[in-house]
C-alpha cells in the first residue's frame, strides 16, 4: 500500500503548490489616455485691484450687432458668441490703461486691449489716446438668455487700481 500512497501524497502536494501561484491572464487592454483638459481661461487682469473712486474713460461701442448699448438697450442672440468691443483709458493718466476687462453680471473677462482707434485720440485732443480699443468674443453658452448688466473696467496705468464705467444694460434672447 505504500507505493500508491506516496505518489498520491506527491500529488496533492503539488497540486497545493500549485495554487500559491497564480494563473496566467491575457493583458488588459490599455485604458484610452484622459480627454486633454480645456485651456484654462486667461485670468481678468482687474483681479483683486482696488476700485478707484473716478469713472473710466470709456466706450462700449457695440455689442454683437447692437450699436451704442449705452445709450440705447441691446437686445441680442443668446445663441451664438457674444462680441464686444469699444475703448477704455485712465482718465487720471490720460493715457492708456494696463489693461480692459468687461464685467458681465459681476464676472469679469479679459479683453484684446490696445487696438488703433484714431477717433478716440482726435475727439480727447490727447494723441496718447490712440491705441486704447479693445474687443472680447464670449463663447455661445456664456451669456444666457435674459437680462444682464456689463461694466467696462480700465486697469489703471500704473497697475494700482480699477476705474469702472457706468452700469450698462443688455437683453439677451
Amino acid at each position: 500500500m505504500k507505493s500508491v500512497t506516496t505518489p498520491l501524497a506527491v500529488l496533492a502536494c503539488l497540486s497545493l503548490a500549485a495554487c500559491d501561484q497564480p494563473k496566467p491572464r491575457p493583458a488588459e487592454p490599455a485604458a484610452p489616455p484622459p480627454p486633454a483638459a480645456a485651456p484654462a481661461a486667461p485670468a481678468a487682469a482687474s483681479a483683486n485691484l482696488p476700485k478707484r473712486a473716478e469713472m473710466a474713460g470709456f466706450s462700449l461701442d457695440v455689442i454683437n450687432d447692437a450699436k451704442d448699448p449705452v445709450n440705447t438697450p441691446a437686445r441680442i442672440s443668446a445663441a451664438g458668441p457674444v462680441t464686444l468691443t469699444g475703448f477704455g483709458f485712465d482718465p487720471v493718466a490720460k493715457a492708456p490703461g494696463a489693461a480692459v476687462d468687461i464685467v458681465i453680471d459681476g464676472v469679469a473677462y479679459p479683453t484684446s486691449y490696445g487696438h488703433q482707434r484714431k477717433d478716440v485720440a482726435d475727439y480727447f485732443k490727447t494723441p496718447a489716446l490712440e491705441n486704447t480699443g479693445f474687443t472680447v468674443t464670449l463663447p455661445a453658452g456664456v451669456i444666457k438668455p435674459g437680462p444682464h448688466q456689463a461694466v467696462v473696467r480700465v486697469v489703471s496705468a500704473d497697475k494700482t487700481g480699477v476705474f469702472d464705467s457706468v452700469t450698462i444694460g443688455f437683453v439677451a434672447q
